[in-house]
């Protein structure tokens, strides 16, 4: 059984302070907050949620009120950090039983009252838990899946984007990828080719990033591309980052429009680089494509404020970027 995921609802963080992790990207680089009333609805004793919309994506930032849980325990054990990436499935149950045949069990699963948020009379009377799947070791990530708890699917146009929006948010391109490191990029692709139908993409693209220190591979999940890294030595970062964090995410990337303002205004708001590093884009469209004084891509540390850090690019021309998997 391949199991069919929705496109990508949100992308979940475990982080100390949600509130300051929202205000520096609305800061920065133009984030809003959106679907307050969802977020609202999460909110509990144990944990504050707010969901914050950047380009085409959702961060759900969770900051843990009380000592015990899995936020909190990620954040003793990992620091701040991605948590899960969310999915819907057409079927819970047959899910979960594909996944145990694949070895990944329930981390947990928890019910949600859904009727007080979209009423009990639109509600399935079946409506299953969200499971949260220990897929982290396996992938960089837990898999958090829910079925629809709707009895009848929506009947207006859905929006374009996972905010509610037909429009991007802030001053960022769509998300590029979601960049993790992982002990063997390969067995990683292997599974997430049986379990999930995931390809190899961007192929071109991953092998003009590859160099003798780190092994690369781009991966499709659902409508996501996945940057699994490979450290190849042990003195590199994203070695370290292996050897800290075991196998996570490391960074999600974007293009900005203006790297001298986005850097000013991050800066400003007291962030830093952990390294920025020119790219050769001629070698992958050609050298008559590529825009003049094309910036640097900076890699921004911001992993203790927003649980992952900050990778931002310039776009390096003007013509179709065909080298990438998302519709840009």
């Amino acid at each position: 059984m391949t199991i069919q995921l929705s496109p990508l609802l949100h992308i979940e963080m475990a982080v100390c302070d949600a509130q300051a992790a929202y205000e520096f990207l609305h800061t920065t680089l133009g984030a809003e907050k959106v679907q307050e009333e969802f977020a609202g609805f999460l909110n509990g004793p144990n944990a504050k949620v707010i969901h914050v919309g950047l380009g085409d994506v959702v961060l759900q930032f969770v900051e843990p009120l009380v000592q015990q849980g899995s936020w909190y325990e990620q954040i003793k054990t990992k620091g701040p950090s991605v948590h899960n990436l969310t999915f819907t499935v057409g079927n819970i149950k047959e899910t979960v039983k594909a996944l145990a045949a694949e070895g990944v069990s329930p981390k947990f699963s928890f019910p949600l009252d859904w009727g007080r948020w979209l009423g009990p009379d639109n509600v399935k009377p079946d409506a299953q838990p969200v499971y949260m799947m220990d897929t982290m070791d396996r992938i960089g990530f837990h898999l958090e899946l829910a079925e629809s708890p709707v009895k009848q699917p929506m009947a207006e146009p859905r929006p374009r984007y996972a905010t509610g929006l037909d429009r991007l948010i802030g001053r960022v391109s769509p998300m590029l990828h979601i960049e993790l490191t992982v002990p063997d990029v390969e067995a990683t692709y292997r599974f997430l080719n049986k379990v999930f139908g995931s390809e190899k993409v961007e192929i071109e693209f991953a092998n003009f990033l590859n160099h003798p220190r780190t092994r690369i591979i781009h991966v499709n999940l659902s409508n996501v591309v996945l940057q699994y890294c490979q450290p190849l030595v042990p003195d590199s970062p994203k070695a370290a980052h292996l050897a800290r964090s075991g196998s996570a995410v490391h960074n999600i990337t974007f293009f900005v429009p203006d790297m001298n303002e986005a850097m000013e205004r991050i800066n400003q708001a007291g962030a830093q680089d952990l390294f920025a590093f020119p790219l050769d884009w001629g070698k992958l469209i050609g050298r008559d494509k590529v825009k003049p004084n094309v910036a640097p891509v900076h890699m921004v540390n911001t992993m203790d404020l927003l649980g992952f850090h900050l990778e931002l690019g310039e776009r390096p021309t003007d013509e179709e970027l065909d080298f990438l998997y998302i519709d840009f």
